[in-house]
């Protein structure tokens, strides 16, 4: 991509997200609609932070078996 198309682009996306953060936050619809839409965002985000504590539990637990020893080759001359 050319410097200009970059430039075009990002001042399209700058006016987009101008224009939403406008409509939500200065228009009496737009109060509405964040209201409605605000229950729902807090679930997504409550969602988000199980699935990051989840993934975070596994990853320790993922350490914890990576850096146990090997007992394998201990344990194998024994009956």
């Amino acid at each position: 991509m050319n410097e200009r198309a970059a430039i075009w682009l990002g001042a399209i996306a700058g006016a987009v997200v101008g224009g939403a953060l406008g409509y939500l936050y200065l228009s009496d619809r737009g109060r509405e609609l964040r209201e409605d839409l605000e229950p729902a965002v807090s679930d997504l985000m409550a969602e988000l932070r199980r699935g990051w504590e989840a993934a975070e539990q596994a990853r320790q637990s993922f350490h914890e078996v990576w850096s146990a020893p090997d007992r394998t080759s201990v344990d194998a001359g024994r009956p």
